[in-house]
């Protein structure tokens, strides 16, 4: 089985305007909600390609109903967690110049919900399961929490996919997943350095493998395409040029692609076939309204993989 787990999860408020206007009242066109948060997202994307997750998140008051009303609609299998506070509300606004993305920290959670997130994976999780760790924290939250949930997943036999920023991705790292998945700013972040040769990303890379005794880490570059980086082998994927509409998701997309491929036994570049098609089909659709399958299988013919020699 294949969990995901998003202790930040939002609404994603999608506003589309003509354009802003300083001191003038601005009429929107269309507004349209989404369940969001990058666990969240993965576990769409999983269910749109066809494959099946749980996606656990702490959710709570009218925003935490009406998340769990769109992934019922949209026949997701979610455990939700239930807090007091408001889930938050991320606002995106599109106009004619651009998109600009307002985040929401969230509000504290107490650390008695943080010990009930421990009891629900212990209790759900099994060894030879696949578990995705994805996102921000809530506010208050250290981000060693990721160091010791990432390490008790390990213990009890998961796969473990964690994908975060930040001093979050660092102190995650610490409890060894399988996987990562950074882009290119975040894993700079990472390193403490900039880096843009490919012999400099795959040395930094092996030294992080090395360090965390990592599978593998899935390095996406935006419009310059992909990576897949292991002790064993170096692999890379260019992005396909599609018409885009928003960049919101692409990521998540990617990922889940190369989570469920990898979970039904696809080989590396396989799934990281399935990858680049679920994040290139994410930025041809607008909001966050992620991949749609027939694109994705329509895509997945144009993706080439090429195995790099270091």
């Amino acid at each position: 089985m294949i969990f995901t787990l998003t202790m930040n999860p939002c609404l994603d408020r999608y506003i589309y305007v003509d354009e802003l206007i300083l001191d003038d009242t601005i009429r929107a066109q269309k507004v349209v909600d989404y369940p969001a948060g990058k666990g969240i997202d993965v576990s769409r994307v999983i269910k749109e390609l066809g494959g099946v997750s749980i996606a656990i998140a702490l959710v709570g008051g009218d925003n935490g109903r009406k998340l769990e009303e769109m992934l019922d609609k949209e026949g997701v299998i979610y455990s939700s967690i239930r807090v007091p506070q408001e889930t938050r509300m991320n606002v995106i606004l599109e106009t004619n110049k651009g998109q600009y993305r307002i985040s929401m920290p969230g509000e504290k959670i107490s650390v008695k919900k943080l010990q009930v997130v421990l009891e629900v994976l212990n209790a759900l999780v099994r060894p030879g399961d696949v578990v995705v760790v994805s996102g921000s924290l809530p506010k208050g939250v250290a981000a060693e929490f990721y160091t010791g949930i990432v390490f008790s997943l390990k213990q009890w036999g998961a796969t473990v996919y964690f994908d975060a920023d930040g001093d979050k991705l660092k102190a995650g790292l610490i409890g060894q997943p399988d996987y990562i998945k950074p882009n290119l700013h975040e894993f700079q972040r990472l390193i403490g350095k900039h880096i843009s040769k490919r012999e400099e990303i795959v040395e930094e890379a092996r030294k992080i493998i090395n360090i965390h005794e990592l599978k593998g880490i899935l390095l996406t570059l935006g419009g310059d395409g992909a990576y897949f980086i292991s002790k064993e082998k170096v692999l890379y994927t260019k992005t396909i040029k599609v018409n885009v509409k928003s960049a919101v998701g692409a990521g998540d997309s990617f990922l889940a692609g190369f989570v469920l491929k990898k979970a039904e036994g696809a080989s590396d570049e396989e799934a990281l076939r399935w990858a680049n098609a679920s994040g290139t089909a994410a930025v041809m659709t607008p909001g966050t309204r992620l991949c749609r399958r027939n694109d994705v299988e329509r895509l997945i013919e144009k993706v080439e993989v090429e195995e790099m020699k270091f």
